[in-house]
């Protein structure tokens, strides 16, 4: 059982990944990339502590609830919290929910750590997309994906390649509740 330091969750959307998913913010990012569309989520600071285990309960509320086909970590960078996150990844997988993780670091440089829970959370993925957004290489051609230089790296057979051209433009959400308004997928 771990912790994660989150900024936020989307039960259900259709603009972080192929088909509905359950989205999760994590907060903490040390690449600080100009025009990052989540700068609030880049400071390292206590936001929400979770339990793995209560938020592996929210994801069976969502698979439930809205028939989600996998789940999306996000940043802030997720691979900063790959202890906590390897945990729900696994546990993804072994329901039939996929993995989607969105990472500044590239890879390469991911498959050479000596990190365990880095290592555990790359064999728990089924989509990676690495790389470090950069501003100037804004990608307005594939989905979910901010830059022309991050790669959308397959690492299971779950999903075809070109997945992430499904949509002929970039989705955004918007979600309004009463104290709140809340904006993911390409807000640009």
């Amino acid at each position: 059982m771990g912790y994660l330091n989150i900024t936020s969750v989307r039960s259900c959307t259709e603009a972080e990944g192929p088909g509905k998913r359950f989205a999760l913010w994590v907060q903490g990012c040390k690449h600080r990339c100009p025009g990052c569309c989540n700068p609030e989520m880049q400071e390292f600071k206590t936001n929400i502590i979770v339990d793995t285990v209560d938020m592996i309960g929210l994801i069976k509320c969502a698979k439930d609830q809205f028939d989600i086909e996998g789940v999306s970590f996000i940043g802030g960078e997720p691979i900063l919290q790959s202890s906590g996150l390897s945990e729900i990844a696994e546990w993804c997988q072994s329901v039939g929910l996929s993995v989607l993780v969105f990472t500044g670091y590239l890879y390469e440089d991911l498959i050479l750590s000596d990190d365990i829970d880095i290592k555990r959370l790359l064999d728990n993925i089924d989509i990676l997309v690495d790389g470090p957004f950069i501003q100037d290489e804004y990608d307005d051609v594939r989905d979910w994906v901010g830059s022309k230089n991050q790669k959308v790296l397959l690492l299971s057979e779950r999903y075809e390649p070109g997945v992430e051209f499904k949509h002929s433009q970039r989705t955004m959400e918007v979600l309004v509740s009463d104290d709140s308004i809340c904006i993911n997928g390409w807000p640009f």
